[in-house]
């Protein structure tokens, strides 16, 4: 159950190189992934949210130095721009948890509305002044207020101004904000579904099986920074259209894919508008994730876009747990990178005593720490739990967890001391130096 299920997209300039779908859409494993199936997107979301602002003000019809109480004046937050909203910098208090949580209930689904009624009352100050600081736990309600603006603007609602200026001049057929209504969806008839690891079973996009009841009756309807669901062709359509300016102007193209504020000091990944942008072993790249290995997230969604070979990776899958470094992979394969392929590990007994010259922290390019309990190695992975290394030889171990296929290696001298360190994870070795 734990394998691949899903849609990848591999494209280079307006050329698909390698498309293809895995897996199924029910635990049965009787509907089968196709080019139709849909995937939960996440806060992929957001690069569309942030394409329709830039519409508008393509189209005079707002700029990016207004302050957000222009348009929604009932807000406290006079020195808030719609820019601050973009990049994440507003430090508005988060909806749900300082705002709605154990005052809500769960007799009605809120509305975006809902939320600038309640944020308005609520009058929670700002975490620090706008633009300065950027933080993740001050994150959800940047986009949902965006909506707002842009529904205070066209005179549309949000799905149908997204409709009609997005996906269908772009033709992006089986693309849907799906979370506009409260109908009951199952698994066998939801058009885009996710596993959840702690239930072993599928659910629909907009079940939040995972959280709080009365977190559903919040979010559910909240749209701007989720809700669309989409194919993996439907998104290399969206990403042409950015790529080829085709629906904004060049100098808002520009705009969106600039780094603005750092996102994370460790990978030096900044926020732009609605996607970060950053640069690695393969150069400048853009892009937007959601997902996670963890049963609050059951699924995962990628789109990456690395300019120097304008090439484009789209990964969809709902389930998590199978496909978090994928993306990562898939990448290495195309730039022509190694990828060590998967194999059968056999355990074998060693003197513990060489254990110890291994102990210690390594950048990867976060901090990993490697320590000895009960005479083996252990490894910290930030997020997971830590992992149990079984020795397959004097510098080579494997993760005792068939979930997670990490294996650490060492290269010594003639004198044994470590020359290098090199960790794998999904195909992907590098090198980790011991601090």
């Amino acid at each position: 159950m734990n394998q691949f299920s899903g849609a990848v997209l591999i494209a280079k300039h307006d050329s698909i190189i390698y498309k293809q779908n895995f897996g199924t859409l029910d635990f049965a494993n009787t509907k089968l992934i196709d080019s139709n199936s849909m995937f939960e997107l996440g806060i992929v979301t957001e690069e569309f949210t942030a394409a329709a602002i830039l519409i508008l003000k393509d189209e005079g019809k707002l700029r990016l130095t207004d302050p957000v109480t222009k348009y929604l004046s009932q807000l406290p937050y006079k020195n808030v721009t719609i820019r601050h909203l973009l990049t994440h910098t507003s430090g508005l208090p988060d909806y749900y948890d300082e705002v709605m949580k154990d005052k809500w209930g769960t007799n009605k689904y809120a509305t975006n509305d809902d939320m600038i009624t309640a944020l308005a009352s609520a009058k929670v100050p700002l975490a620090w002044q706008p633009g300065t600081h950027y933080n993740e736990s001050h994150y959800y309600t940047d986009y949902p207020l965006l909506a707002a603006i842009i529904e205070k603007v066209s005179g549309l609602t949000f799905a149908n101004f997204i409709q009609q200026k997005i996906f269908t001049p772009l033709r992006m057929q089986r693309t849907k904000i799906l979370f506009t209504d409260t109908t009951a969806q199952d698994a066998n008839t939801a058009e885009s579904v996710y596993f959840d690891e702690s239930k072993q079973q599928f659910f629909p996009a907009d079940s939040f099986t995972a959280f709080p009841l009365e977190y559903k009756y919040v979010a559910k309807q909240i749209q701007g920074g989720k809700g669309i669901s989409s194919t993996s062709y439907d998104l290399f359509l969206w990403d042409r259209s950015l790529q080829n300016h085709t629906l904004l102007s060049t100098p808002s193209h520009q705009e969106m894919f600039a780094p603005a504020i750092l996102k994370d000091t460790v990978s030096q990944i900044f926020m732009g508008y609605g996607i970060l942008a950053g640069k690695n072993e393969f150069g400048n790249y853009v892009q937007q994730r959601d997902g996670g290995n963890n049963e609050t997230l059951g699924y995962i969604a990628t789109h990456i876009h690395y300019a120097k070979d304008d090439c484009t990776i789209i990964l969809l899958a709902n389930k998590a747990k199978s496909s978090s470094a994928i993306a990562g992979t898939l990448a290495y394969i195309v730039f022509g990178r190694e990828v060590v392929l998967p194999y059968i590990h056999k355990l074998v007994s060693i003197d513990t005593s060489v254990l110890n010259k291994y102990v210690g922290d390594y950048m990867l390019p976060a901090i990993t720490k490697i320590y000895k309990k009960d005479g083996t190695l252990w490894m910290t992975v930030k997020g997971e739990p830590d992992l149990k290394l079984l020795p397959e030889s004097d510098t080579k171990f494997f993760s005792a967890d068939k979930e997670y296929d990490w294996q650490v290696e060492f290269q010594l001298d003639n004198k044994g001391n470590i020359v290098k360190s090199y960790f794998i994870f999904s195909g992907l070795k590098k090198e980790a130096k011991k601090l």
